[in-house]
């Protein structure tokens, strides 16, 4: 722990290419509290960040838009979300200050699918009919969606993973021009992950790590989810206890060309990604 202007801090999340931000827990005269910023400068630093930014017009840099993302959040009622407290000057620059909450790591697979399942969709009930980021962007409408995406494909892959993708940009394309127009953008982050949550009794239980958020496709959501999880049945029918599931075929193998190209698990080889098992029944 070290001490900076009179408050002791530590840096939970030491900046680099997979994560938006610095993220430091801060004691303050009036208790815990989080202050975090984007650490980049430029949205080239990572096939994410350039994949982001080029989609869905979201830039983490921006602490006034993060701020409005936590309360968007928060405004769902899903999950806990951390109180949006100001701004401060901190380690030379400006810093978002938000509420300390209180938990522990966990892991997706140990947890319960179906209650997760019917937390995803009370999220997609706040459904909308374009995309882009959740606030303070000029949103698209969702025809353009797939042409869009499939621009944003060729510059961030042949940036990022150009063996990758060479042989298959005939297939790639393919897939584009066929799938259809997506019905319906709901709230979703790009980079669903463990540690963007704070656990209580081995679940979820309060959503802290925002930046990377935009409305987009259920079927994008839904395709991440099914590549996330151990018991996607379980996530299934704790979903269609709340909502439809909507119908993945036609939608799955582009959604999971956007997703390597955001390397958002990584980027392994094409064609073994585009062939993972369909564990959802759609």
């Amino acid at each position: 722990m070290t001490e900076n202007s009179r408050v002791f801090y530590t840096e939970l999340n030491a900046g680099h290419s997979s994560r938006a931000s610095h993220v430091w827990r801060v004691e303050t005269s009036h208790g815990l509290e989080i202050y975090r910023r984007s650490w980049w400068t430029d949205p080239s630093v990572s096939a994410f960040m350039l994949g982001l930014s080029r989609l869905f017009g979201v830039d983490p840099r921006d602490l006034k838009t993060t701020a409005q993302t936590y309360r968007f959040w928060a405004g769902l009622n899903v999950w806990v979300v951390p109180e949006v407290l100001g701004y401060a000057q901190f380690q030379g620059a400006e810093a978002l200050r938000l509420s300390f909450v209180e938990g522990s790591s966990g892991q997706f697979e140990a947890g319960d699918a179906y209650a997760l399942g019917t937390q995803v969709a009370r999220v997609h009930q706040h459904a909308v009919a374009s995309f882009g980021g959740l606030v303070g962007q000029q949103p698209r409408p969702l025809l353009d969606f797939y042409p869009h995406a499939l621009r944003m494909v060729r510059e961030v892959a042949t940036h990022y993973q150009r063996e990758n993708w060479a042989p298959h940009w005939e297939r790639v394309e393919a897939l584009f021009a066929a799938a259809p127009t997506p019905a319906q953008a709901v709230p979703v982050l790009l980079d669903w992950n463990e540690t963007q949550f704070v656990w209580r009794g081995g679940q979820p239980f309060a959503l802290v790590d925002v930046e990377a958020s935009a409305f987009a496709p259920a079927e994008l959501d839904l395709t991440f989810w099914e590549i996330l999880l151990d018991d996607a049945q379980g996530f299934q029918a704790g979903y269609q206890s709340v909502r439809p599931f909507p119908d993945l075929n036609g939608h799955r193998g582009v959604c999971r060309l956007i997703l390597l190209a955001l390397e958002s698990e990584g980027s392994p080889p094409l064609l073994e990604w585009l062939d993972a098992p369909n564990n959802f029944g759609s």
